[in-house]
């Protein structure tokens, strides 16, 4: 299996998740009442914890570990409470939600296979609260269409980036974040942790500094997004990215929900 999750896992229909949900809420409230605000965010997951326990909302566990891996890669991320099998509580400590915070939440339900989730930020005056939803299964995420009408294989890297994004995402569908794809393909194709590179950025014949890359070759870049719209004014930046470097081409990777197309920038 691609995705294990260190739990058994029931999946609640939205009349379910809603009652616990707001029982669990009642908990999470009585924990913000009672202690500051501006307290870390470790201690306040470990207080809500413990008082679910204490109100017979269990198990309920901590750092309950989602563990993906393809081939030799693997990655391991930390649901920060799950409820009674069944409630995924995301608990924040910042100034403000952002979607960020909501893509981090749905990401870990897609893998675990749960429909729904909670997400509190607790260092807000009153707990500000977000009900996060998904619809999709792993068959619905395996569910796509490749088109690559505009890739070219221009080097032994190229072909074997393709080769490789195909076979993660045969594996492990569409849906989850671009930078666990990312990762992974970088993992793939290097044979370790990849990070990006510096290239220099050109003005002319002068060097105005340094800018992270993804090196997939000496010459040849990769990016990978997620964007549902906007996608022409992307490949407008990155061309002009690409005139103001030494590299050949970015092969470009848009993974538009049900819809990835393959593209090579030169």
């Amino acid at each position: 299996m691609p995705i294990k999750v260190d739990s058994e896992i029931q999946v609640l229909d939205r009349d379910e998740f809603q009652s616990f949900a707001y029982r669990v809420m009642g908990i999470i409230y009585s924990a913000h009442n009672d202690f500051s605000r501006l307290i870390d965010e470790t201690p306040f997951k470990n207080i809500i914890r413990r008082r679910c326990e204490l109100a017979g909302v269990v198990p309920a566990r901590r750092e309950v570990e989602i563990k993906v891996s393809h081939k030799h890669f693997c990655k391991s991320y930390y649901m920060d409470l799950l409820l009674g099998h069944a409630l995924m509580v995301e608990a924040k400590t910042v100034d403000c939600l952002t979607p960020a915070h909501d893509a981090q939440a749905i990401n870990y339900l897609l893998l675990s296979g749960m429909k729904h989730g909670l997400l509190v930020n607790l260092r807000t005056p009153r707990v500000q609260k977000r009900f996060i939803s998904t619809n999709l299964d792993s068959a619905a995420r395996h569910r796509f269409a490749i088109d690559t009408k505009r890739w070219r294989g221009v080097n032994d890297a190229s072909v074997r980036l393709r080769e490789v994004l195909e076979d993660l995402l045969n594996d492990w569908g569409v849906f989850l974040t671009a930078s666990l794809y990312r990762e992974a393909t970088l993992f793939l194709l290097n044979g370790f942790q990849g990070a990006s590179s510096r290239v220099p950025i050109f003005d002319g014949n002068f060097q105005a500094g340094m800018h992270d890359v993804f090196l997939i070759d000496t010459d040849t870049a990769m990016a990978i997004t997620m964007l549902t719209e906007g996608d022409a004014e992307m490949e407008t930046q990155l061309k002009r990215l690409l005139c103001h470097t030494s590299l050949r081409c970015i092969q470009w990777t848009n993974l538009n929900h049900h819809d990835v197309r393959m593209t090579t920038l030169e």
